[in-house]
């Protein structure tokens, strides 16, 4: 860079010798500015030994002064400077490795976690440590989930703690006592605490589920001339719809006041069967006219009408209600699509006609009840079937899944059982001949199940079954306690659970039932 003869040389910094200090910059304006220009190629210029030297030899000269040396001396250093700091910021790194810091944070301070290490940072203005995650993303997570007290990693498996029975120390049965106050979880060599008040909430989650049951209230609405044929409660919890055995229409009602509220007409024969949407803008309703029809709640107007060989006796929605999944009389149960109103599968592995279907919360698997006294597990998009339960010995006239999707339950007149998802396997058999008769015996007549499903919303952990003896019961899932029971008009032959805490009855003389848990 050319620079003019009047601009002194750069000279070291009082301040900092090792650097030169900036050099000047040229003003456009100077007088004595200089500007290069390029000759054209044919044009030559005397060698004048009297005249000065051009710009461009000045600029040469000034490349090969020991000034530029100097610069470049000065740039060594700095060079020099940052190795040395990124060889400190290697040998910090290194020593964090060796699980020393700075303070001189010995091995022991270090709590091993699985495959990582959690460092334990003592604060004076703080008596409680404070938890310090090295490593990545997902470790910080895990440990993460570890402190609110979800989950126990260990190698390869988890353990959930809410899902744990947590004893006090010193004991090795029985619940916590009032005056303990501090609980561990032990495995191989070491313990983790649990705070008295996470123990507590644990434990009186389990209580509750029993003792909210003792608590509901039970409402009387007028339903119908005849039998209840089909009832169903929305999601909301504030509407239900019903019909009889006598009507080719289903209405409507305001749960609290029984109001009509909504007439849905189109059917031209009775209707048997009917859901609500996950989301209760449809309603799809299953009829002896050989049709499905699928309904705008809030206008009460058809969206389509699906079209069967023979009688449609149920029905039921996905989750997502994208697809709606019916049985039939003539052995096989059919996928829907909500939006285009076209068959999307055909599962025809019964060898009976179809008397229940239910969609897994999931939506990935149905669970079909035949007249051929099986259950049938099958996959809603592809149509194969994975399971088959021959658990029953008649005619299975109800299934459903759990709404946690845990557990099957279905029933044939003698028999209720519930099938475990996990394990595929039978968890509760129980006979009708089992449950203590309710209120006055009638020897006359033979006692059978009618229906069965699981109860409302949180309280799906129990079971709720319906008896020809006018009584319906609230059980234990595992061992089949009588917890509730209610004492109808008449035999109650449809139900409907809602997704809190809701329950609708319908009995053979026309009368609607609610029960509210709480």
């Amino acid at each position: 860079e050319y620079m003019g003869p009047h601009v002194e040389p750069p000279c070291p910094s009082p301040e900092h010798p090792e650097l030169p200090l900036e050099k000047p910059t040229k003003n456009n304006d100077d007088e004595d500015s200089v500007e290069l220009e390029e000759l054209p190629a044919d044009v030559t210029t005397a060698q004048d030994p009297n005249r000065p030297k051009s710009p461009i030899s000045r600029a040469k000269n000034f490349l090969a002064s020991e000034e530029v040396n100097r610069t470049m001396e000065v740039l060594d250093v700095l060079a020099g400077r940052r190795e040395k700091e990124k060889q400190a910021e290697l040998q910090r790194m290194k020593d964090l490795e060796d699980n020393i810091d700075e303070d001189g944070m010995a091995m022991d301070e270090l709590f091993m976690f699985g495959d990582f290490a959690v460092k334990k940072e003592h604060k004076k203005k703080k008596v409680e440590p404070e938890l310090q995650i090295l490593e990545s993303d997902l470790e910080e997570q895990i440990v993460k989930d570890y402190l609110e007290r979800k989950y126990f990693t260990y190698s390869d498996f988890e353990i959930n703690l809410e899902e744990m029975i947590l004893n006090p120390m010193g004991t090795t049965d029985g619940p916590p006592t009032n005056d303990t106050q501090a609980y561990r979880f032990a495995f191989g060599d070491f313990d983790m605490g649990v705070t008295e008040a996470q123990v507590k909430a644990n434990n009186a989650t389990k209580r509750a589920k029993e003792l909210t049951l003792l608590n509901y209230e039970l409402y009387h609405l007028m339903g119908h001339s005849t039998r209840v044929k089909c009832v169903c409660l929305s999601p909301s919890e504030k509407f239900y719809v019903s019909s009889s055995a006598k009507d080719a229409t289903i209405v409507m009602y305001a749960l609290t006041t029984g109001k009509e509220f909504l007439y849905f007409e189109g059917h031209e024969d009775t209707i048997i069967g009917a859901h609500f949407s996950n989301d209760g803008k449809h309603l799809a309703t299953a009829s002896r006219d050989n049709t499905l029809i699928l309904w705008d709640t809030v206008i009460g107007k058809q969206i389509f009408v699906f079209e069967h060989e023979r009688i449609v006796i149920c029905c039921c929605f996905s989750r997502n209600g994208k697809y709606i999944v019916s049985g039939c009389q003539d052995k096989v149960c059919r996928v829907w699509s909500t939006k285009k109103g076209k068959e999307l599968l055909a599962f025809k592995d019964h060898d009976g006609i179809i008397t229940a279907v239910s969609y897994a919360p999931d939506g990935e698997s149905v669970v079909s009840a035949s007249s051929d006294r099986t259950l049938r597990i099958w996959n809603s998009t592809t149509g194969i079937c994975s399971i088959v339960i021959q658990e029953h010995s008649g005619i299975v006239m109800a299934c459903q899944y759990s709404s946690d999707g845990t557990y099957v339950i279905s029933n044939d007149e003698k028999v209720i059982n519930v099938w475990d998802v996990k394990r595929n396997k039978v968890s509760l058999r129980l006979p009708v001949d089992q449950v203590p008769l309710q209120g006055t015996p009638d020897g006359t007549k033979k006692r059978t199940w009618t229906i069965c499903a699981p109860c409302p919303g949180a309280f799906c952990y129990f079971l709720v079954a319906a008896c020809s003896d006018r009584n319906v019961y609230v059980l234990h899932p595992t061992t089949g306690q009588v917890l509730l029971s209610f004492f109808c008009k008449a035999a109650v032959y449809c139900l409907s659970t809602g997704p809190v805490n809701t329950l609708a009855l319908g009995d053979a003389y026309g009368n609607i039932y609610v029960i509210k848990f709480k």
